[in-house]
């Protein structure tokens, strides 16, 4: 069988032809194969039967073995005229054998409205024509056998046909340019083979096609330039594979495709240049994986996708050129790692349970603020991103604080990580308020993820861990959120003036030091009073010299002092970041 060829001489010899397995046919056809300029590639001989022979044999409900044939200009429509048929009345064929057969017609190989009750086997056929159609046939028992068959045909036509059991094997075939049709089709509990299927240029519509529970296997097969189209095409319970499958250059069609609950594989295609759509696709409970996949030049898309218990993969994919969007989809769980999006990437979905970017690189948007649409997305793992565009979200209505610690498979540096991304960026977008809050999850993970470092350390490490610990968590969290809020440090600083006051007043009721007046002129002001009065220019290391102290309390004046040292540079830090901005 020869793959490629350009056109075909042949001519009929009165010599009988002998086949391999003994069997004689009274003529014998030499078929020349031709390149491009005419050059005769290869020479072969088949059979002839008459067409009379051949339809005399579908009438009289014989099994018709045409295998090594050449049949010139078949057609079921004649055959029914031959018959005494009404035009449209179904021709059964019992059974029927064209394994390496030749089909050749100046106009059209027709094999429409046939009912295969048995074998139906085209293995190797070659088909030289204006157009081949099957158009509601039906196989059934056996299935239907096309594997390394040559279609040198304009028009493909396998629309409204039913494939009953078995398999329909199609895997190897090689077809040239032009339309090629399986429309409406049914595959019911046969499995579909189109394995290393060379589609050539031209159309490919897979249009309302069911295959029902059967499993579909496209894996290596190839699509040229033109429309790869399976709208409203329906896969049950079936597994589905589309791995290594080269799209080639045009539109990629799988709006409204309803996926079932088997697993659908995408791995390692090739989409090539041209839009892609997905909108408004289907999966129940199943999962769709696009794993070291590249997309060309064009959009992708992903609307509305209703998949609310479906999980989709994306891992290590590269979408060169174009917009990617999930806009309004419904999922599970969409993964996104390790990807690179060189364009605007819209994630705003409606619902998923978690959203992974993990380890990927975006060089322009990410659209995740929701507009117009109610949203409600678990988790979002950004945990690794490159991001050298912006990412479009809302601290408040995106909640991306529960985004992060919803995450229960990833650890604190995991966190810290993903909040320094999301403060670097609220700071790139000049969203300040956001990118404080980020600051301050950023830092508090950062000291949980340290703490849980030391605890796996050495003893000495362990025992101060906590300490540490709860001191940095008074002193940079709980007095002033990390230098974020000047109002926080402001507080604090009152919280601790009343501490100080309160401790002098139990020091000295306990006889435990003094505050004195100096020059020893005794002074009128209450214990309540002097502590507070003391505190106060203690605090803000004013030392008028009116008061001073005696005993231990000389101790707590110098702490105090320290104290409020401290706490006016962290107000005055915390005040001009806040008015700089």
């Amino acid at each position: 069988m020869l793959y490629s060829f350009h056109s075909i001489d042949h001519q009929l010899h009165n010599t009988p032809f002998f086949r391999s397995d003994g069997i004689s046919f009274p003529y014998t056809v030499r078929v020349s194969f031709k390149d491009a300029r005419g050059k005769v590639i290869h020479e072969k001989s088949y059979g002839y039967l008459t067409l009379a022979h051949i339809y005399d044999t579908i009438g009289q409900h014989d099994f018709l073995d045409i295998d090594d044939c050449f049949v010139d200009n078949i057609s079921l429509t004649a055959c029914r005229r031959y018959l005494l048929m009404a035009k449209n009345d179904r021709i059964s064929i019992k059974g029927l054998s064209a394994k390496d057969a030749f089909f050749y017609s100046t106009l059209k190989v027709d094999f429409s409205l046939a009912d295969f009750v048995g074998v139906a086997n085209f293995e190797g056929a070659t088909f030289v024509c204006e157009e081949v159609s099957f158009h509601q046939s039906s196989f059934s028992k056996t299935g239907a056998a096309f594997q390394n068959t040559v279609y040198k045909t304009g028009i493909v036509d396998f629309t409204r046909v039913n494939y009953v059991l078995g398999e329909a094997n199609f895997k190897n075939a090689v077809f040239s340019e032009g339309v090629k049709n399986f429309q409406d089709s049914r595959f019911l509990d046969a499995n579909a083979n189109f394995v290393n299927v060379d589609f050539g240029d031209g159309d490919v519509s897979f249009i309302n096609t069911h295959f029902y529970n059967s499993i579909t296997d496209f894996k290596v097969a190839t699509f040229g330039r033109g429309k790869v189209d399976f709208h409203f095409a329906k896969f049950k319970t079936g597994d589905v594979s589309f791995e290594r499958v080269e799209f080639g250059y045009g539109r990629k069609d799988f709006r409204t495709v309803e996926f079932g609950t088997g697993k659908v594989t995408f791995n390692r295609c090739d989409f090539g240049d041209g839009d892609i759509s997905f909108e408004g696709a289907d999966s129940t409970g199943g999962r769709l994986l696009f794993r070291k996949s590249s997309f060309g030049q064009g959009e992708v898309c992903f609307d509305i996708f209703e998949g609310k218990e479906a999980d989709i993969f994306f891992e290590q994919v590269s979408f060169e050129k174009g917009s990617v969007s999930f806009a309004g989809g419904l999922f599970q769980n969409l993964t996104l790692t390790s990807c690179l999006f060189s364009d605007r990437l819209d994630i705003r979905v409606a619902a998923a349970q978690a959203i992974d970017l993990s380890d990927s690189i975006v060089r322009d948007i990410v659209d995740f603020r929701p507009h117009d649409r109610m949203q409600c997305v678990g988790t979002l793992d950004i945990t690794g991103l490159k991001l050298l565009g912006r990412i479009y979200l809302d601290w408040q209505q995106n909640n991306a604080k529960m985004l992060v610690y919803g995450q229960r498979e990833t650890s604190f540096n995991d966190k810290a990580d993903q909040f320094r991304i999301l403060k670097e960026n609220f700071n790139a977008l000049g969203q300040y308020d956001d990118e404080d809050k980020a600051y301050v999850e950023y830092r508090r993970c950062e000291q949980k993820c340290k703490l849980h470092r030391q605890l796996k350390g050495s003893l000495s490490a362990k025992v101060i861990a906590y300490p540490r610990y709860l001191w940095k968590l008074l002193l940079y969290d709980l007095m002033g959120l990390y230098a974020t809020r000047p109002s926080r440090v402001f507080v604090s600083m009152g919280a601790v003036y009343l501490l100080f006051s309160f401790l002098y007043m139990i020091l000295i009721s306990l006889g435990i030091g003094n505050i004195n007046a100096s020059g020893g002129h005794p002074d009128s002001l209450s214990i309540v009073s002097r502590s507070l009065y003391h505190s106060a220019i203690t605090f803000f290391t004013i030392g008028y010299g009116d008061f001073y102290p005696s005993g231990p309390i000389r101790i707590v004046c110098g702490i105090e002092g320290f104290v409020g040292v401290f706490l006016m540079a962290y107000f005055t830090v915390a005040f001009v970041r806040k008015i700089l901005r």
